[in-house]
């Protein structure tokens, strides 16, 4: 007996047999890959994982309710998806009525689907990682380096606690009701490790404990050796740190702390916002509002085309192909990143969903923008949680390890406390250093990858005691 079991033709042909959906697009994702768990260096798990499924999207026309006042000519749209997997080609027809029901709960002004355009070529594959057995090379790879990198770390007192090691490989076929058909290819990489460091006493209590999540498209992007080299001597610095103390003054924001701080820009540049009437930003006009600009200029764009970038896409949900935008040029907003359905609110070019948040680099050395001269310079490399609000830019973050730069050259580590302000105001006087890091997003807004200056340098935030 054969099993039949769901394909991306049979949900074609599905859809093609409702005549009340105004549209669709219809995502198929297959996904390979190897996972390992250690527990320092014991093998606590391996898996090989695969799964297929396919996300479907409907678009209902309908009219605006009764007494709903829109002042907005013709129909509404509305839009809703479900998600299947190849074991529900029975109820394919039931999902579908669902989906539809809801698409037609929702209304919203109406919008059309992309048609087809030439796609850009962006690399997103390794293909050592595609090959036959390449995710299983490659997980193997990631824990040996992370163990030598440990092992050169032991005499220091820093131990692996435990390790996750995550590769996959994703095949994507998108297709849509207006003729988009694409495909793309895509390996994910993520290392999660957990480091401890003892200090010298024999209370077992005393130990301090860093957590590191990296993620890259390549082994050789995931810098592993100079990960567990930092993340050990933050670990180590931790152990000896003293309480924050509350003071005005300079403070530098270095590493995987800085990224989440330009959030609210990204925000703030989107046609979505726009359209929300949420953005404190006018076209032409400067990001900063009414505080002079005394420090470096902003430069912030939003990059879908860098090969094996994290963020990089040939083309987004909609079938945009990605590009490269500018958003923010020398402190003013030129363009907006809009997706298409905003675009055509705004009546704005279409930019599709954002790539990479690629910040340009000052001219200073890391080493001036720390240095202290009329009192100490406070530089934040760790928050506990990134706390910085997307719609108004304030900053609220729970300091996990900083170091204190004194006038005399000294440096001591601190913890504790928080750091607050304001990024709209900070930026207006912001100096940006000229070494630059590839490092992950994870404040407020959440996932995406920051290229950019590997610290920055604020005059107006206070640093508070916990």
């Amino acid at each position: 007996m054969v099993t039949r079991t769901l394909t991306a033709d049979i949900i074609v042909q599905a859809l093609s047999r409702r005549p009340e959906i105004a549209g669709w697009t219809l995502t198929r994702r297959r996904r390979h890959g190897t996972q390992l768990y250690v527990i320092g260096r014991d093998v606590e798990n391996t898996r090989e994982v695969t799964t297929e499924d396919f996300t479907v999207t409907v678009f209902h026309d309908h009219p605006w309710p009764d007494g709903h006042d829109t002042g907005i000519a013709g129909h509404a749209r509305g839009v809703s998806s479900v998600k299947l997997v190849p074991g529900d080609i029975a109820s394919v027809d039931a999902r579908l009525d669902e989906v539809i029901m809801m698409a037609s709960l929702v209304h919203n002004p109406s919008y059309e689907l992309p048609t087809p355009e030439t796609l850009p070529a962006v690399v997103l594959a390794d293909p050592q990682i595609t090959a036959a057995d390449g995710t299983r090379r490659a997980v193997w790879e990631m824990a040996e380096a992370v163990w030598e990198a440990c092992d050169r770390e032991a005499s220091t007192g820093v131990r692996l606690s435990a390790g996750e090691f995550f590769v996959t490989v994703t095949d994507r076929e998108f297709r849509t009701s207006r003729g988009i058909h694409a495909s793309s290819e895509t390996t994910h990489l993520a290392v999660e490790i957990a480091l401890l460091a003892r200090g010298d006493s024999d209370d077992p209590t005393l130990e301090a404990e860093t957590f590191r999540p990296v993620e890259a498209r390549r082994v050789s992007d995931l810098r592993l050796a100079s990960q567990v080299a930092e993340a050990s001597r933050f670990a180590r610095d931790t152990l000896r740190a003293r309480p924050t103390e509350t003071r005005d003054g300079p403070v530098v924001v270095s590493g995987s702390a800085l990224p989440p701080f330009f959030d609210p820009f990204m925000f703030h540049s989107g046609a979505q916002a726009a359209y929300m009437k949420l953005s404190r930003f006018t076209q032409d006009d400067t990001v900063f509002g009414d505080h002079a600009t005394v420090g470096d200029p902003l430069h912030v764009s939003s990059h879908a085309l860098r090969p094996y970038g994290l963020s990089s896409h040939s083309f987004d949900g909609d079938g945009v192909p990605g590009r490269d935008t500018d958003l923010i040029v020398g402190g003013i907003l030129f363009a907006r990143h809009a997706p298409s359905r905003y675009a055509q609110y705004l009546g704005i070019p279409v930019t599709g969903e954002p790539g990479a948040v690629v910040v340009r680099a000052g001219a200073t050395p890391l080493a001036e923008l720390v240095r202290a001269s009329g009192g100490p310079v406070v530089e934040i490399v760790a928050f506990s949680s990134p706390n910085v609000d997307d719609i108004t830019g304030d900053v609220g973050c729970e300091i996990r390890l900083g170091y204190e730069h004194l006038p005399s050259g000294e440096v001591r580590p601190i913890k504790g406390g928080a750091l607050a302000g304001n990024v709209f105001e900070a930026f207006a006087s912001a100096r940006f250093s000229q070494e630059t890091q590839e490092a992950l997003i994870s404040g407020f807004g959440g996932g995406g990858v920051f290229v950019g200056p590997r610290g920055a340098r604020f005059e107006g935030m206070r640093v508070a005691a916990g």
